[in-house]
């Protein structure tokens, strides 16, 4: 007889490409550290031994004597039928869709669709690091959208047509987004809850030798994050204040892109690869601020991770972004350099610099008690339907 217990993909929380953290799997890392404080016994962990996974993860599947399954000995469809009765996965996959339908309970965490809300802007190909992704953004300019939009849409349509689907999204904006763009779905069947608090993932402040003042920015090689407007936007600050004592620091810019081919002040960025939890959560620490005009957020981590030391962001409105972030944060069009230079001079009032500081803190506490709520809440969905 089959046994009663979730199969939770680990997979998803390993490395994509060169990325070793992302957003979908540190969130993934967090639920299952919770599944597994409540109930190890009722978890089986599916995973890719062969790939990184993060160390204290690990740790606590060994402590806890947590079932755990390799996809390279096992076939996700029979890891299911021999030892699981519910499945839950924090991020989607294609994969999915040839699971059988209506033999086990699915649980799919959606962090948002920003294929189809955000798909293209006019800096997107200034990111392209080869021939294909360059190819790809001349086409998003052509006849062929259209096409390439119902592409997106079909990419979930089929999965979110299944009967046996639970969706678990992050944030009420994700929820009106899925609405909107796939109305035949059953509001019973969107759950929202927020994003976890990652506070408890193990990290250290690490010595590094810092900028005393240092504008940061992150994931800089995706389109998405807009970082090349805000590094513009901070060029054209040191421009009308040449005495401004500062640096940037630039993170996670793939070392095939040229992030400061257009740039003036080329000597005041330091621009770096994707890095180690502990060093950007140093970073987040010791930074003057964060600059984060994104295009689009299902929830985002980035602004909150900043907000718990206290470190003042600018950001855009869009999205999850205000949902999540309020009046704790500074907010600028993302898509100009001049209002993005604008309030990064207005963080130069030390007294507008300091009430953010306290409104980071503030938000954050108010944000965090509700993420362990709906944590709590979330697992025992999951539980229940065993």
């Amino acid at each position: 007889m089959k046994s009663k217990k979730i199969l939770f993909d680990l997979r998803m929380c390993q490395p994509i490409q060169h990325i070793k953290f992302h957003g979908g799997g540190i969130y993934g890392y967090v639920v299952l550290q919770r599944l597994c404080k409540e109930s190890p016994e009722s978890v089986v962990v599916y995973w890719d031994k062969k790939r990184y996974i993060e160390p204290s993860i690990k740790e606590m599947i060994d402590d806890l004597n947590v079932e755990s399954i390799d996809c390279n000995d096992v076939p996700l469809i029979d890891a299911l039928s021999k030892f699981a009765s519910v499945f839950y996965s924090p991020l989607y996959s294609k994969e999915y869709l040839a699971i059988p339908c209506s033999t086990f309970a699915l649980f799919v965490t959606v962090h948002g669709l920003r294929k189809l809300e955000m798909n293209r802007d006019a800096y997107e190909i200034r990111y392209a690091a080869n021939f294909r992704t360059k190819l790809k953004c001349i086409v998003k300019r052509t006849f062929l959208y259209k096409r390439l939009l119902k592409n997106y849409y079909n990419e979930y349509v089929d999965f979110f047509k299944r009967p046996d689907i639970d969706i678990i999204t992050v944030s009420n904006h994700s929820k009106s987004s899925l609405e909107l763009y796939y109305p035949f779905l059953k509001e019973e069947k969107i759950h929202v809850f927020y994003s976890p608090s990652t506070a408890k993932l193990p990290s250290r402040e690490i010595k590094m030798d810092l900028p005393p003042k240092f504008y940061l920015i992150i994931s800089a090689d995706r389109w998405l994050k807009n970082s090349l407007r805000a590094i513009e936007a901070l060029d054209r600050v040191f421009s009308s204040r040449p005495n401004m004592n500062a640096k940037v620091v630039v993170v996670g810019a793939s070392p095939r892109m040229n992030m400061l081919k257009k740039i003036v002040h080329k000597d005041r960025f330091l621009v770096k690869d994707y890095v180690e939890k502990d060093e950007l959560e140093t970073l987040l620490k010791n930074a003057y601020l964060l600059i984060y005009p994104s295009l689009n957020e299902g929830f985002g981590y980035p602004p909150l991770e900043a907000m718990k030391y206290g470190t003042p962001v600018i950001s855009s409105p869009f999205a999850s972004i205000s949902e999540i972030c309020a009046d704790a944060v500074v907010y600028a069009n993302p898509y100009s350099v001049d209002e993005i230079a604008m309030r990064i001079l207005y963080f130069e009032n030390n007294s507008v610099y300091q009430e953010y500081q306290r409104r980071s803190v503030d938000r954050y506490a108010l944000i965090e008690k509700k993420q362990d709520e709906d944590l709590n809440n979330m697992v025992r969905l999951l539980l229940g339907a065993l």
